[in-house]
């Protein structure tokens, strides 16, 4: 997915002057191992002394492997961007930041692919009452129950096996 912006308005207007960028993308990859879902929102560019400030809240969802059943789902998330592109790639600020195109032109893909990582849960669940996989069979426990047994003894307690 290509998020490509034309903000060369708000590149030659005044301080403070400020427009709304509306996000509605359908599926898309951001990246070789990132597609989202969807993408949907608003955004605003507001001109500062020498940068755009973007800022806004968009929705998405991407398909992502459950750590417990190892079953793919959909996650929705909730993306807050905040990103500052330089007027040119001399501004003069101390941080690094994405540079305006000289037609004007801005590429949100990697700011958004960040916030997206950083977004996802650490270990997505599909689900609260997941019960994951058996631990001998692989049975997804989801599904039913597995036929495995499950009277192992450790072998420290066999010899006590014999008292019963």
């Amino acid at each position: 997915m290509v998020m490509h912006h034309n903000i060369l308005e708000l590149v030659r207007a005044n301080v403070g002057t400020q427009i709304r960028l509306t996000v509605n993308q359908a599926k898309s990859s951001l990246s070789s191992n990132l597609s989202v879902e969807f993408l949907r929102g608003k955004l605003y560019a507001t001109r500062t002394d020498q940068s755009i400030l973007i800022e806004g809240h968009l929705e998405s969802a991407i398909f992502i492997e459950c750590v417990r059943c190892l079953d793919k789902f959909e996650l929705p998330l909730q993306i807050r961007l905040e990103e500052l592109y330089a007027l040119s790639p001399s501004s003069g600020t101390a941080e690094p930041m994405q540079v305006v195109a000289p037609d004007g032109v801005i590429d949100l893909t990697l700011p958004l692919r960040e916030q997206i990582l950083l977004t996802q849960p650490i270990n997505p669940v599909c689900r609260t009452d997941c019960s994951g996989l058996c631990g001998k069979c692989g049975e997804n426990l989801n599904e039913g129950t597995c036929d495995c047994n499950d009277e192992s003894i450790d072998p420290r307690m066999e010899s006590l096996k014999s008292l019963l």
